[in-house]
């Protein structure tokens, strides 16, 4: 092969018809590194196109011009003959280009559907059509025929190698793209799944897509290759139609830039071996005898029920069964916190038969108000893998701004004055993400500046006198004030009625529609559930709590924080800001692949959090009819963090819910009360609290061990 031809990239593609994409003379520098010069290659549509090259080449740096990833320094790329200029993933995907990576780009605490919409999830009424995407992504998993996925709500996390190509490649059918670039796509897989997924390249290209495939296999690139350009120090060395070349060319062709070997002409097939290859199909995705097959489906399917109940169970005893198996391979969920509950219960009940009573049960609920509103604005930053430790003394600012508001010489009505408080913490909270995400400081480091900073201006607003009394009864109701008891049954049904009522239409649509949801006898336990717990609070708060005077009613402070917590589970469950937040947490690449703008979602996530934590500041400064230098928001973050913490909700971003929050601020409301009860000191509650923050922090490293060994 002479240097001539080895340097005129040659075009394989339909003599009628423009390339789909033109690279022309791209170069692309880091500092003095060149990592590719003068590239011009052409890719056709509805052909494979592979590049060859040793580790160094700039094969990953050629793709990552075309995905958008790295703007290249000189030269211009051209789309269906027009110049085009890319600047990043979502450009590139907006033109119908789509890459999946050697690591893949997927979210691990996402589901399949999750995955495949990330970044473009479809809306309805604001909220996420969940229903809309799980049935387009069956679909085009259907169309490729992938049927080793159990189900399109299975985790990432739960699939094998082969498994995770497939929903990959599947995510950039999903999007009509016409040109899907694939980064050593066969790469660690066995043989069953590396046939699958060449099947699936093949599969792209013969429905007219451009398929660009970077591989080391050789084996696996003439497999399914009809182009091979080899690169090779950061240059084209050749474009030649895989036909005409071989193992040994391309290999000489990658190590030294020539070579002088001719591909031996192929000897000629006798008139039955034409017959047969004639009239034999294509091989199929992966050939296992029917005894391996029944046995690989039930192993499979024992492991999704596993990792996910909701995926294939059908009836409730199965359901039951599948979330045992779930315990036991580490998703113990809200389990260990509902336990510890029961356990502290019943041992404070032991040393005080006062603790389960009726008034100090509500005293309780109100006393943990603030730790489970702290802990919710917190899990906002845990999912991200971040941490906030300002958000106690942000709290502290929001609840001095809102009492000094509503002095007589300032005037403020209630409402005004707690909007303005509001703002003024949820701008905190911005001011912080926007230092956190824009210049690259740790969270841990700003956090502890800002707490101590906003310690400073709470100080300063407060003066020489130290106390600003709260005289406004409607602002010192909110945690003193309580619903009357008719009033409290009302608000009860219709709370309960309205959850109950979307439980069953939502379930019940889903099993009409043949997707993913529970079995009918499950929301039906759902719902009496709910009920169960709705008449057991207002039967306790309704109950005479009062020495001298009748105190009874639910009060206002358990209804706001009720309101929080649904507020925030729709926005982290039903929003796309919420799955952008789990997925940050779950993969920040990923993510950011996806289009997704990292520093913005970050960014309202803290200011979310300091706002969160200005309720929780209104709510303290209400109980106490005053705020005061005596306010220790350090103690309170610490508190905040150990609640989310114990709840459930995951250190290293990814896992976590707003009740996670409720459910650890109660454990540690119930710590502070019943030791409280008992006469012990604050070092001993301290002691107490670390101690249960420990075990909860312990029980989410071995539940995540145990994840990984599923």
């Amino acid at each position: 092969m002479s240097p001539e031809m080895q340097s005129q990239p040659e075009s394989t593609g339909r003599s009628d018809a423009a390339p789909l994409l033109r690279l022309v003379g791209i170069d692309k520098n880091f500092g003095p590194v060149q990592a590719i010069a003068d590239v011009t290659l052409d890719v056709p549509a509805g052909q494979v196109t592979a590049l060859a090259g040793d580790n160094g080449a700039g094969k990953s740096v050629l793709i990552k011009c075309i995905a958008g990833i790295y703007t290249p320094d000189d030269g211009q790329l051209y789309w269906d003959s027009k110049p085009v200029h890319l600047h990043s993933p979502h450009e590139a995907a907006e033109l119908g280009i789509e890459t999946v990576y050697q690591d893949l780009a997927l979210c691990d605490n996402l589901d399949i559907v999750q995955n495949m919409f990330l970044g473009r999830e479809r809306l309805r009424h604001f909220l996420l059509d969940e229903e809309s995407m799980e049935i387009s992504a069956r679909e085009t998993l259907r169309s490729l025929a992938v049927t080793s996925v159990r189900s399109i709500r299975q985790p990432v996390a739960s699939l094998s190698g082969g498994q995770r190509q497939s929903v990959a490649i599947a995510k950039s059918v999903l999007w009509k793209s016409k040109l899907v670039i694939m980064d050593e796509p066969t790469a660690a897989l066995g043989v069953a799944q590396t046939e699958v997924v060449l099947n699936l390249v093949r599969q792209l290209a013969d429905r007219g897509v451009a398929v660009i495939v970077i591989s080391h296999n050789m084996n696996d690139v003439f497999r399914v290759a009809d182009r091979i350009a080899v690169l090779r120090l950061g240059r084209l060395v050749v474009v030649q139609p895989a036909a005409e070349l071989d193992r040994q060319i391309v290999v000489d062709l990658m190590t030294t830039g020539v070579s002088d070997r001719v591909r031996p002409a192929p000897v000629p097939l006798t008139e039955r071996q034409r017959q047969v290859e004639a009239t034999a199909g294509p091989l199929p995705p992966a050939s296992v005898a029917p005894h391996e097959e029944k046995t690989t489906a039930a192993a499979a399917r024992k492991a999704a029920l596993a990792l996910n109940p909701d995926m294939l169970a059908t009836s409730l005893p199965e359901y039951l069964r599948a979330g045992l198996a779930r315990v036991r391979g580490g998703e113990s969920g809200v389990l260990p916190v509902i336990g510890g509950l029961l356990l502290i219960s019943v041992l404070f009940q032991s040393l005080n038969p006062n603790f389960l009573t009726a008034g100090n049960m509500v005293n309780l609920l109100i006393q943990g108000a603030v730790f489970m509103l702290l802990a919710m604005g917190q899990v906002f930053v845990l999912l991200l893998g971040e941490i906030d430790l300002s958000i106690g003394y942000v709290g502290g600012v929001g609840g001095v701004i809102m009492a000094e508001l509503v002095q007589e010489s300032t005037g403020w009505p209630w409402w005004a004055a707690i909007v303005v408080a509001l703002i003024t913490c949820a701008g905190i909270g911005a001011l912080q993400g926007t230092i956190i995400t824009r210049i690259g400081l740790p969270s841990f480091v700003v956090t502890l500046g800002g707490q101590l900073g906003w310690l400073g201006v709470m100080l300063m607003i407060l003066g020489s006198g130290g106390v600003v009394p709260i005289n406004d009864e409607v602002i010192n109701d909110i945690a003193s004030g309580n619903l009357s008891p008719i009033a409290s049954w009302i608000v009860m049904i219709v709370v309960a009625g309205v959850f109950s009522a979307w439980t069953w239409l939502r379930d019940a649509r889903r099993r009409r529609s043949g997707l993913v949801a529970p079995p009918a006898s499950l929301s039906a336990m759902k719902i009496v559930a709910v009920f169960a717990a709705g008449v057991a609070v207002v039967w306790l708060c309704n109950t005479n709590r009062g020495s001298i005077v009748e105190i009874s009613g639910v009060p206002w402070v358990l209804l706001l924080v009720l309101a929080v917590l649904a507020a925030w589970t729709l926005l982290l469950g039903r929003t796309q800001f919420g799955r952008f937040v789990y997925a940050i947490g779950g993969n920040a690449e990923a993510a950011r692949r996806g289009g997704v703008n990292l520093a913005r979602i970050r960014t309202i996530a803290f200011s979310l959090a300091s706002f969160t934590a200005c309720i929780a500041g209104i709510v303290y400064a209400s109980r106490l009819r005053s705020v005061s230098t005596s306010y220790d928001g350090g103690t309170l973050v610490l508190y905040a963090v150990a609640a989310a913490v114990i709840g459930g909700t995951s250190l290293f971003g990814g896992r976590g819910k707003a009740l996670h929050a409720v459910l650890g601020g109660l454990v540690i409301a119930a710590i502070d009360n019943g030791m409280g009860l008992q006469g012990y000191s604050a070092p001993a509650k301290y002691v107490v609290t670390a101690l249960v923050l420990v075990a909860a922090v312990t029980i989410d490293a071995v539940a995540r061990r145990g994840r990984a060994r599923t």
